[in-house]
C-alpha cells in the first residue's frame, strides 16, 4: 500500500501495487463501520462483481474485492495522474461547446456501456470521471453508491440520501428510486456545468439545492454563455426533464442524440430547427411531479424522525451543497 491519492465522503483512495502481477492500481478502502454492517457487505461484493463484469475503455476497471481483517477494500484499476473532470471544470470552464461534447461523449460511453449491462452508477459527477495524461477519460465508482446505500438506509422516507446533491435527480429526492434516467438527468446536470462552469441550482445547504431540483427547472445553458446553439439547450432540457418519463431512456439512446448534437455543431450549423424539435421535451418542462411541493416537505423527507438536520426547515443550517450526500 502506498500514498493516499483522494479521499471522499465514504472511502479512501490509495496507490498500491498488486505484488503478483507486478502493476500499480488504486486500493479503495471503505470505513470500518460499513463492514461491521451484514447488508452492506453482501451487497458491497455483489455490486464489486457486477462492476467487474464492465469492460469498457472508459470504465475504471475492477480488478478484485476482500476484506482484510474487517476492512473492505476494492481493488481498481489505477488511473495515473489522476486528474479528475472537477479539476478541469476547476481551471477551464466554461469549456467551448466543441469541447464539452468531446469530453462528454467519452464520458457518455462508459455510462451507455454499463446500462446495457444492467447497471446503474448513481454517482455520476465530475469527481468520478478521471483523465490521464494522454487525455483517455475513465468513470469510476460503478454501483458503490447502491451498496453503501444498503448500509444507511438510503431512502427519502428514511431521511437519507445517497448520490451527490447537486446532481440528484428529482425522483430520487421525492421517491428515493433510481434508474438509468435518474443517470441521464445526473449526465445532464454535469454537461450544464461543463459549458457554463456553475451548476444549475444551489444554495446554502444540501436540502435547499435538493428542493431545487424538485421545484426548478435546469436553465439553458444558452442564458448564461453566449455562443450555445438551440439544439444544445434542448439536448440538456431533455436530459434534466424533471419528468423521468421525457428523457431519453437510457444512457445509449443519450448517446445517439448526443451523436447528432456533435455532427451539426461540427459541420457549423447555429440553427437547426428540425433538431432542435426533435430534442426539446415534448410536454411543457414547466410541470412535474414535484410542482406543489413545498420546501418542508422535501426537508421532512431529507431529514429523520429527530429533524437532522435539527433546525427550523425554513432556515436551513449553512452547509457545502454537496456535504450531506456525497459518497465517493
Amino acid at each position: 500500500m502506498g500514498a493516499k491519492i483522494a479521499r471522499g465522503g465514504m472511502a479512501t483512495v490509495y496507490e498500491a501495487t498488486d505484488l503478483r502481477l507486478d502493476r500499480p492500481v488504486a486500493i479503495k478502502v471503505m470505513p470500518h463501520a460499513l463492514a461491521d454492517n451484514e447488508e452492506f457487505s453482501q451487497r458491497f461484493v455483489r455490486e464489486a462483481r457486477a462492476a467487474a463484469r464492465l469492460t469498457h475503455p472508459n470504465v475504471v476497471a475492477v480488478y478484485d474485492q476482500g476484506d482484510d481483517d474487517g476492512t473492505l477494500f476494492l481493488a481498481m484499476e489505477y488511473v495515473a495522474g489522476r486528474v479528475t473532470l472537477r479539476d478541469v471544470i476547476r481551471a477551464d470552464a466554461p469549456l467551448a461547446p466543441g469541447r464539452a461534447l468531446a469530453l462528454f461523449e467519452e464520458i457518455l460511453k462508459a455510462i451507455a456501456a454499463a446500462h446495457e449491462s444492467g447497471i446503474i452508477h448513481r454517482d455520476v459527477k465530475p469527481e468520478n470521471v478521471l483523465i490521464d495524461p494522454r487525455g483517455r477519460v475513465k468513470v469510476a465508482d460503478f454501483g458503490l453508491a447502491r451498496a453503501i446505500s444498503s448500509a444507511t438506509t438510503a431512502t427519502a422516507t428514511a431521511g437519507v440520501l445517497m448520490g451527490t446533491v447537486s446532481y440528484i435527480a428529482p425522483e430520487l429526492v421525492t421517491e428515493g428510486r433510481s434508474d438509468a434516467r435518474s443517470d441521464v438527468y445526473a449526465l445532464g446536470v454535469l454537461l450544464f456545468e461543463l459549458l457554463t462552469g456553475h451548476k444549475p441550482h444551489t444554495g446554502d445547504s444540501p436540502i435547499q439545492v435538493a428542493y431545487k431540483h424538485v421545484h426548478d427547472d435546469v436553465p439553458a445553458p444558452s442564458a448564461m454563455v453566449d455562443g450555445i446553439p438551440p439544439y444544445l439547450d434542448a439536448f440538456v432540457a431533455r436530459a434534466t426533464a424533471r419528468q423521468r418519463d421525457l428523457r431519453p431512456a437510457d444512457a445509449h439512446v443519450m448517446l445517439q442524440q448526443l451523436r447528432r448534437v456533435r455532427h451539426a455543431l461540427d459541420h457549423g450549423v447555429v440553427n437547426d430547427e428540425e433538431l432542435t424539435s426533435d430534442l426539446t421535451p415534448t410536454v411543457a418542462v414547466g410541470t412535474a411531479p414535484g410542482d406543489g411541493w413545498a420546501y418542508d416537505d422535501v426537508f421532512d423527507l431529507l431529514t429523520d424522525d429527530e429533524g437532522v438536520p435539527s433546525q427550523d426547515a425554513s432556515q436551513p443550517p449553512p452547509a457545502s451543497e454537496d456535504e450531506v450526500f456525497d459518497v465517493a
